[in-house]
């Protein structure tokens, strides 16, 4: 499948597969091919967007708008100390700009959420998850999260601003990554993915477009609106997650099956879509919809004859999208020789 940008529905009543997964080439995201997918509610849970965060403080205000005045005639942002810049981003809800931030004496992003024309379960649930997990989290391969601002018809909020982008539009510019270059940003995904685990925290959305690079080339993952932190039972066990969410082209087989899934394993399923696409520029699977796509998860994982790929790092994209029990688990992907030599 060519590489091509996913959407991440964040709820519906029913599996419902929204878009058809095919693309004529790499750049048919940026012409408006793309593909939604799916999710199916869950009660009781919690989770956020990604980052380490010297204060990540919430505020409210009862003022409104990138342009509102205050009292003192500054807008919301100038009030907080932030010069607002261009757009680098933009969807139907919400879009990201570059700002500069006083207070940390540096360039930063500004997603801004509309209230009025997102759904009222992102407002009043996932984006709630998307400003609490961060606050517990402190990684260098996450974004670092400073504050969210709220008013009556907008929230903001303030991050780390990655210069170059995200992996999506980075390995589509170059048509694939070389391995040395793979296996290091793999390692970073890995430890990130492996931090955010070790705090009982689990993703569910891992995909080339949440995943950020900043001046130094280092991954960065973002976008923690599906995460879950309630994931253990009293006794330290995995309580199974009954929501189906992501991308199609990422989501494990569990998860389109439509039954309850290990949420950390769906994480490491997603990890190997990702390394799969770095090497060879295109997604591992196909389908316009979910019973197309499980046909086609069950059958044998094709490799393409180009680029060339050592077998070392095929047989470790093969253990990782594998059948539940047989998939590695961060550890042996650490320990595997194409990673650890």
């Amino acid at each position: 499948m060519a590489l091509q940008q996913t959407h991440s529905t964040k709820s519906i009543s029913k599996l419902v597969p929204q878009h058809p997964e095919s693309a004529d080439d790499l750049n048919a995201a940026s012409k408006g091919n793309t593909k939604k997918v799916f999710t199916f509610t869950e009660k009781k849970e919690t989770g956020g967007q990604a980052g380490e965060k010297p204060s990540g403080s919430t505020r409210k205000s009862v003022d409104d708008g990138e342009s509102s005045k205050t009292g003192k005639g500054k807008s919301i942002l100038e009030e907080h100390g932030i010069v607002i810049g261009k757009v680098i981003g933009a969807g139907n809800y919400a879009k990201v700009k570059i700002g500069y931030s006083e207070e940390y004496g540096k360039r930063v992003a500004i997603k801004i959420i509309s209230k009025v024309k997102a759904p009222s379960e992102y407002i009043q649930k996932f984006l709630p998850r998307e400003i609490d997990a961060v606050k517990g989290l402190h990684h260098e391969n996450l974004i670092t999260f400073y504050q969210s601002i709220e008013t009556s018809h907008r929230v903001y909020l303030i991050m780390q601003l990655a210069e170059n982008g995200t992996l999506l539009d980075y390995v589509r510019d170059k048509k694939y990554l070389d391995e040395p270059q793979a296996k290091n940003l793999f390692k970073q995904l890995i430890s990130a993915v492996e931090y955010i685990h070790s705090k009982g925290v689990v993703h569910r959305d891992i995909k080339c477009e949440n995943l950020l690079l900043d001046e130094n080339w280092n991954i960065k993952l973002i976008d923690f609106g599906f995460a879950r932190k309630d994931t253990r039972s009293s006794d330290n066990q995995v309580i199974l997650s009954k929501t189906f969410c992501g991308s199609y082209a990422y989501a494990s087989p569990e998860i389109l099956k439509g039954v309850a899934y290990d949420p950390f394993l769906s994480d490491v399923w997603a990890c190997g879509v990702v390394c799969y696409a770095m090497v060879f520029g295109r997604l591992p699977y196909d389908g316009s919809n979910v019973h197309v796509l499980l046909k086609r998860i069950n059958a044998s994982l094709v490799f393409p004859k180009n680029p060339a790929v050592t077998n070392e790092c095929k047989h470790l994209i093969m253990h990782i999208l594998a059948p539940l029990k047989m998939r590695y688990r961060i550890p042996q992907i650490k320990e595997d020789p194409w990673l650890s030599k």
